[in-house]
């Protein structure tokens, strides 16, 4: 991941779908900018997005994916340490 906070937002849908909104208030971005971010992480088929609504629900493509996203994180919180 280039990108730390692609990292986390794959961490925050890991278990369920998640608004844009949803989020971007527990990384504390801009919309904006977290919407770049999921439009990437579709984009390399990452993550799927599911409208409802006005709401884009977003998951990840795979479950298995969470595994890797769990040492990804352990990796960086580990480099703080």
């Amino acid at each position: 991941m280039s990108n730390p906070k692609r990292l986390e937002i794959l961490n925050i849908i890991k278990d369920k779908e998640v608004t844009v909104n949803e989020i971007s208030e527990i990384l504390g971005a801009r919309k904006s900018n977290t919407s770049q971010h999921l439009a990437y992480l579709r984009y390399v088929g990452v993550v799927v997005a599911r409208r409802s609504g006005k709401n884009i629900f977003y998951k990840l493509v795979d479950p298995k994916l969470v595994e890797p996203c769990k040492i990804l994180n352990q990796i960086k919180i580990n480099k703080f340490i």
